[in-house]
């Protein structure tokens, strides 16, 4: 049974009708909260990405960089930036498997080696980023900042794989779309990188170390790149040609017929716009906080205090719903104010509260995790 007084409270963004320019993100860089675990006890800030993906830096990394991968990562999940990861099921298989983005200071460190020495199944670690590979000055730039490729990869092998086995499984090969559209790219099935490839074929990716599950996991993030168009210019198409031939979205539409199509289709939810690094849904939503003993003598009853900000004298009701779109609780605003208290369900899990007008238009939607 779930007790008030023990719950943990996260509150993420999800939608709202302000619509503002950004100017920086607005992700909280917090201490690492699991120092105490070995494989992450290096590490000493961390961000948890709309609590969906958990991006740890070890000293080396600075601020600037954790915030500008964290901020790729948010982007990615939540494209058109509206506070709420686009795909819900991608956002909870990450959140099951405990999807982790490591931020090392150099290659052999102390926080890579604890985490090797100490890697077990309780998180999902798909691909790393060393702090010369994050570039907040240059983002999305191919030559200089390795964000949009790692994290995608993490996106991609923690969530997407096992989300949507049909379309994107990379274990046997031939057996998803994803690896159909690989094989045809490549001109062939290949397990391993072959002497040469048959002419005509657009991806002739040739790591030797990288096996058939590797060579679909970078295949997807071409695809996805070059849909976004953030290939496309002489000097990156030049420089990877060897690799990846069809740099531009259009070259990718006309040669690739069979994985732009899955790229695009609104089923997956893959992200279309390129990230730029900065994150900031909004800057004037409700801001959701646990009671406050010097207003509610008992804190531990597991009331929320709401303060709804730009939402007065516009809401008349809040309901909570769990993921299956089920109604939990509702709570009547008969009277207009700046606050609000309302309790939380009785059983921990995730849930959407969703705040409404008189008319019953969704004003502003929240992301709200009891554990």
């Amino acid at each position: 049974m779930f007790k008030k007084q023990q719950a943990f409270i996260f509150i993420f963004l999800l939608t709202t009708v302000v619509s503002l320019a950004q100017t920086s993100s607005c992700l909280d860089i917090l201490p690492n909260p699991d120092a105490g675990n070995s494989a992450f006890s290096e590490f000493d800030r961390y961000i948890n990405v709309l609590g969906t993906i958990k991006f740890y830096a070890e000293p080396g990394v600075s601020d600037a960089q954790l915030l500008h991968a964290a901020s790729i990562g948010a982007e990615l999940l939540d494209n058109d930036e509206n506070g709420v990861v686009d795909d819900i099921d991608l956002a909870e298989q990450l959140i099951s498997i405990n999807a982790v983005m490591p931020l090392f200071s150099e290659d052999g460190s102390l926080a890579e080696n604890a985490m090797m020495d100490n890697w077990d199944d309780s998180f999902c670690v798909s691909a790393v980023l060393y702090s010369q590979e994050i570039s907040p000055w240059a983002p999305v730039d191919w030559f200089e900042d390795a964000c949009l490729e790692e994290i995608l990869h993490l996106i991609n092998v923690c969530g997407h794989v096992e989300l949507y086995p049909i379309i994107f499984a990379i274990e046997t090969p031939g057996a998803s779309q994803l690896c159909q559209a690989m094989d045809i790219a490549r001109g062939g099935q290949f397990l391993g990188v072959p002497g040469s490839y048959p002419e005509g074929a657009w991806y002739h990716y040739n790591d030797v170390t990288c096996d058939y599950q590797c060579m679909a996991i970078e295949y997807l993030y071409w695809c996805i790149a070059t849909d976004m168009g953030v290939l496309n210019t002489p000097e990156i198409c030049a420089a990877i040609e060897e690799e990846w031939e069809p740099c531009s979205p259009e070259l990718f539409e006309t040669i690739d017929v069979m994985m732009h199509s899955i790229v695009n289709n609104a089923a997956y939810k893959l992200p279309q716009l390129a990230p730029n690094g900065i994150y900031c849904p909004t800057n004037d939503v409700p801001q959701v906080i646990m009671s406050d003993p010097e207003v509610f003598p008992n804190p531990s009853n597991g009331r929320l205090i709401i303060q709804l900000n730009s939402l007065t004298n516009k809401v008349s009701s809040v309901m909570i719903s769990d993921y299956s779109g089920r109604a939990v609780m509702s709570h009547n605003v008969n009277v207009f104010s700046p606050m609000l208290a309302l309790d939380l369900p009785e059983a921990g899990g995730y849930y959407i509260m969703t705040f409404l007008s008189n008319s019953g238009e969704y004003l502003y939607t929240t992301n709200l995790i009891i554990e």
